[in-house]
């Protein structure tokens, strides 16, 4: 799926995707757990039926920090994956217009890790575009067991300069990097490496809304650093089909998910 619809023809496509989802119906029970006093920190937990102990995955949308994108973006791909037998914590978090700024956003999204309503000791977390930046940043966690960032916006500064979020991470930030570098030194993910926890970075080579080179540098660093980290290049593939069940792009990710399921705990990984 290429990134070529934009605008109406985008809203359009999730207008269609949110109606197909709504006519499957999730075997699972949900429901909707405070994790703090803001109303933006809230993340709902979707259990599948007649699964003793599901594995727990961790769902953190996308949208450049902006109020208008909220987590109901990944109800589709939360429930497909309960369907599968996992639990999903999917999880809202403060953004820029809603009293959240790189500290309030990234406590947020820890603090809900901290927060989930389950007794399993390790966690996999992905997240798509921003995301999949706040995923990384939770690789450090000690309750997460690996990282999953799909298309992460994973270099703020770049993403900035190369000019694919239209201003939102530099009112995010507070200032554009050029202004200000010492503040985007102090929100890059290079920073937290090595985090000691694998990773699963998935990116398309035709994303136009995050530049593909986002996930490649970043593999290297982290390899660099002595992560296990693995980078899964998409032929072809835009930015959004990760939103979608039906799409490839979804089977990847779940591949990944189900491998980690399936025994590779964090020394399995880094073996």
């Amino acid at each position: 799926m290429s990134d070529g619809e934009s605008g109406s023809s985008l809203a359009e496509w999730l207008t269609e995707l949110r109606a197909w989802d709504a006519e499957r119906s999730v075997a699972s029970a949900s429901s909707t757990v405070a994790y703090g006093s803001h109303p933006d920190q809230v993340a709902d937990l979707w259990l599948p039926a007649g699964v003793a102990e599901p594995p727990v995955v961790v769902s953190i949308h996308g949208g450049y920090f902006m109020a208008p994108y909220r987590r109901d973006l990944h109800a589709p791909i939360a429930h497909e994956l309960v369907r599968r037998g996992f639990a999903v914590w999917n999880v809202e978090y403060r953004r820029t217009g809603t009293g959240g700024g790189p500290r309030e956003t990234t406590d947020d999204v820890w603090a809900a890790v901290d927060a989930l309503p389950l007794a399993a000791e390790r966690v996999a977390v992905f997240g798509h575009s921003a995301g999949g930046y706040l995923a990384e940043w939770l690789a450090p966690h000690p309750r997460v067991d690996l990282v999953v960032p799909l298309a992460g916006a994973l270099d703020l500064a770049g993403v900035v300069r190369a000019g694919w979020d239209g201003g939102a991470v530099a009112e995010w930030v507070g200032v554009g990097p050029d202004e200000d570098p010492a503040r985007y030194e102090q929100v890059d993910l290079r920073r937290r490496l090595p985090t000691h926890t694998p990773r699963v970075l998935i990116h398309g080579t035709a994303d136009t809304t995050v530049g593909i080179e986002q996930s490649r540098e970043f593999a290297s660093a982290a390899v660099a650093a002595g992560d296990r980290t693995d980078l899964l290049e998409l032929e072809g593939e835009g930015h959004y089909a990760f939103l979608d069940p039906r799409q490839p792009a979804f089977e990847t990710l779940y591949l990944a998910l189900d491998r980690w399921r399936g025994g590779a705990s964090a020394a399995a990984w880094a073996s």
